[in-house]
């Protein structure tokens, strides 16, 4: 496995999904609400193949038990992490702007 390759998909999935829930947002504040749902569909697919190339180390680490923890490895997590919490305020954002109910 290229260990660089899986943290550079996560790194760039993870970017990706981020910038079109950001984008998501502000069509649904502008009321463009057919291309906010597009935008958050297509961050939901960046973040899925962020997560399989996570998965894909994870589960390199389960198997040869040597896997060295890099920076690199840290900062691509992180990209992960941020896209995901982004990626559901996003939804929540985008649902509050088409005049959700709070309960």
């Amino acid at each position: 496995m290229d260990i660089i390759s899986e943290c550079m998909q996560m790194t760039s999935f993870g970017g990706e999904a981020k910038s079109l829930a950001m984008l998501a947002i502000e069509q649904a504040r502008n009321g463009d609400f057919g291309q906010a749902e597009e935008s958050i569909r297509k961050s939901a697919e960046s973040l899925k193949k962020s997560h399989q190339a996570h998965t894909n180390l994870l589960s390199y680490e389960a198997e040869e038990e040597n896997l060295q923890v890099t920076l690199f490895m840290v900062h691509a997590s992180d990209h992960l992490t941020s896209a995901s919490v982004i990626h559901l305020l996003a939804e929540e954002l985008i649902y509050l702007h088409k005049g959700g109910k709070h309960v």
